[in-house]
C-alpha cells in the first residue's frame, strides 16, 4: 500500500523558510481579503502588511535558491495578493465609494497585464527582470491604504507602480533581438 500524500508537492519543495513564508503570506492574503469584505479595513491593512513582509522574505529566499518550483510558488502568491485583495476592495466599496471601487478593478487588471507581459516574455525566451522593490511597494501601498483607510491614494500609487512595471517589462522585451 502506498503512502498518502497530504500536501501537494509544491508545498514540500525547496527552501523550507521560503516555502513557509510564502504559504504564510498566502494565508494572510486570504485573511486580508476576508477582513476587507467584512469591512474591518484596519485589520485588513495589518494582515496585508504581514502578508507583504512574508511575501518579500519568501521571494528573496526563493530567488536565491534557484529552485524553479519555489519561484513558481512566489509568482502565484504575488498574483494572489492582487487577485484577492483588490477585488475584495472593489466589491466592499462599490456602494460607498465608486471611485475607489473602480480604481481597485483597474489596479487589479493593470497588475495582471504587467505580470502577463513579464511571463509571456520569459516564455518566449526573453530576459525580463522582476523588481522585488516595486512588488513590495505595491503591497505596502495597499496595506497602508487599508490600515489608515485612505484607499484612493494607495490605489493611485499601486496603479502607477503597475503601469511603470508593464511599460518596463515591455521595454525589456522589445529592446532584445527577436
Amino acid at each position: 500500500m502506498g503512502r498518502v500524500q497530504v500536501l501537494p508537492p509544491v508545498l514540500t519543495h525547496g527552501d523550507a523558510q521560503a516555502r513557509s513564508a510564502l504559504v504564510l503570506g498566502g494565508v494572510l492574503i486570504g485573511v486580508a481579503a476576508w477582513l476587507v469584505l467584512a469591512r474591518h479595513h484596519r485589520w485588513a491593512g495589518a494582515s496585508a502588511l504581514g502578508a507583504s513582509a512574508a511575501l518579500v522574505f519568501g521571494s528573496v529566499r526563493a530567488t536565491a535558491s534557484h529552485d524553479r518550483v519555489l519561484q513558481f510558488l512566489d509568482s502565484v502568491t504575488d498574483r494572489a495578493f492582487d487577485g484577492a485583495i483588490l477585488p475584495a476592495i472593489a466589491v466592499a466599496m462599490r456602494h460607498t465609494d465608486m471611485a475607489v471601487s473602480a480604481l481597485a478593478v483597474f489596479a487589479a487588471g493593470l497588475s495582471f497585464v504587467a505580470a502577463y507581459v513579464r511571463t509571456k516574455g520569459k516564455a518566449l525566451g526573453y530576459e525580463v527582470r522582476d523588481s522585488l522593490a516595486l512588488r513590495a511597494a505595491r503591497y505596502v501601498a495597499i496595506g497602508i491604504g487599508l490600515l489608515v483607510h485612505s484607499l484612493f491614494g494607495a490605489l493611485i500609487v499601486a496603479i502607477a507602480i503597475s503601469a511603470f512595471t508593464a511599460i518596463d517589462n515591455s521595454r525589456q522585451v522589445t529592446s532584445q533581438p527577436a
